[in-house]
């Protein structure tokens, strides 16, 4: 076949190209670690940049010190919280893991009465951190400290960095598209940005309510760790729908030692604030905020936590609120010409 064949020279090109896509996505799957902590610094600077436009729409500074004013503002919230309520809480958490140790044991134990549960319960028993081989476990463990705290160094910077100035990093983006397609896709990824922002704020109105109100029911019903079990409540309500059935649990391990009385009552605690949260708080914060599809999101969760691991569970609802509004501007709008609506730009329905 010769080379100047306009049939071989499509064969090649079309081999060539299939092995460019094939390399760009094995370099994906190697790099999915890096995309989920870039995903992550862009949620944090989209919320950072969102709190930095609000100050300068208050306050006239300019860009950079209306940043260093947000940045600044969430340093010391974070200050103020563990100066206020760390000992307390440190002290909670403390106890909580305490408890969750001592049920194991005794949930080990009371397995190990039944027949044929000694098997069952000699493996419980070795999935504990065993005393052996401890240098190289305590080598291990600090290498992973030192790998964790250098990602979180580099992540900071990245939240800085972009924060500063997400137009320039959108309009990278934006490039990847052809010509006459860019002002749509930088139109597209605006909207994006828009939709994670009111995504971002709903949420943190939710764990704000959850922690506050769950901590305070299982106080006044003498569950031990209160402080503690509420700050778990909040933080699990990073991951929908499956979160609060997470969070019940350590309730249910911490309750138990004081006897099934407080057991039944901090379990009423976590239902009664959650269901206010679903019937109340939910539907008039999903209003001004994003709104993603109940089934949507459970199979997202699923779907992020077999992508990205534990990681995964926590970016899988922002990924969601990106596609959906990626999908729907440039697929069922531009390329279907159906009218629809999109979060971020248009307001939620009431």
């Amino acid at each position: 076949m010769n080379a100047r064949d306009p049939t071989f020279r499509l064969v090649v090109k079309s081999l060539v190209a299939a092995a460019l896509v094939g390399l760009f996505v094995l370099v994906l799957l190697r790099l999915l670690d890096l995309l989920i902590l870039v995903f992550g610094a862009v949620v944090v600077a989209t919320l950072l940049r969102g709190l930095a436009d609000a100050i300068g729409r208050r306050i006239p500074l300019g860009d950079n010190w209306s940043l260093a004013a947000a940045i600044a503002l969430v340093v010391a919230v974070f200050a103020g919280v563990g100066w206020l309520f760390g000992s307390q809480l440190q002290t909670d958490l403390g106890a909580v893991a305490a408890t969750l140790r001592q049920s194991w044991e005794g949930l080990r134990l009371g397995i190990a009465g039944f027949p044929g549960g000694k098997d069952v319960a000699s493996a419980m028993q070795s999935a504990r951190l065993p005393t052996d081989n401890f240098v190289p476990r305590l080598v291990g463990a600090l290498n992973w400290v030192t790998t964790v705290a250098i990602d979180l160094v580099v992540v900071l910077f990245g939240i800085v960095f972009i924060a500063a100035d997400p137009g320039l990093y959108r309009r990278g983006l934006a490039l990847l598209f052809p010509r006459d397609q860019r002002p749509l896709a930088n139109e597209a990824l605006v909207d994006a940005g828009l939709a994670l922002r009111q995504w971002m704020i709903g949420l943190f109105a939710v764990m704000i309510f959850i922690g506050v109100f769950c901590g305070l029911g299982l106080w006044l019903v003498w569950v031990p760790s209160a402080a503690g079990l509420g700050l778990i409540a909040g933080l699990f309500e990073l991951i929908p729908y499956l979160g609060p059935i997470l969070s019940m649990v350590p309730v249910a391990l911490v309750a138990a030692g004081k006897g099934p009385e407080t057991l039944l009552l901090g379990l009423v605690v976590m239902l009664l604030v959650h269901w206010v949260e679903a019937a109340i708080v939910a539907p008039l914060a999903a209003k001004k905020m994003v709104s993603l599809p109940p089934a949507v999101s459970v199979f997202g969760v699923i779907a992020g936590g077999m992508l990205f691991g534990p990681v995964g569970l926590v970016f899988a609802s922002p990924l969601l609120v990106v596609a959906m509004v990626l999908v729907k501007r440039l697929w069922v709008e531009e390329a279907l010409h159906t009218p629809t609506h999109v979060p971020g730009r248009d307001p939620e329905p009431g």
